[in-house]
């Protein structure tokens, strides 16, 4: 379980993947994503189902996609790096922008 307190406002999230080890020597990314309402099921089994191919990416380290306990909280992807110069490396890569090329439509895990 994972919680986010903002605004002296706690939400709880529980963990829908891990993949290897958090350390607290590297960097961290979160990408709080906002799913309309009815589309968290096609969300996730899009997001669970997609190439996980990120596992091979020099300087990746770990994921965890957290789901909301709370109807209209957003979902948080948290990505662990080696360092900045990886998470860099890796978001100006064409793998990177292959794997992201459908985000904002009907065919991306962030269902619009």
């Amino acid at each position: 379980m994972s919680h986010n307190t903002k605004n002296n406002d706690t939400a709880y999230y529980d963990v829908l993947e891990a993949i290897n080890d958090l350390s607290n020597d590297t960097l961290c990314v979160l990408n709080h994503l906002y799913i309309n309402e009815g589309q968290e099921e096609t969300f996730e089994q899009k997001f669970l189902q997609r190439n996980k191919h990120l596992q091979n990416v020099d300087g990746f380290k770990a994921l965890r996609f957290l789901r909301p306990r709370t109807a209209g909280r957003h979902y948080i992807i948290i990505t662990l790096w080696e360092n900045r110069q990886a998470f860099y490396h890796w978001q100006n890569s064409a793998e990177y922008k292959h794997t992201h090329k459908h985000r904002g439509t009907s065919k991306g895990a962030d269902v619009k």
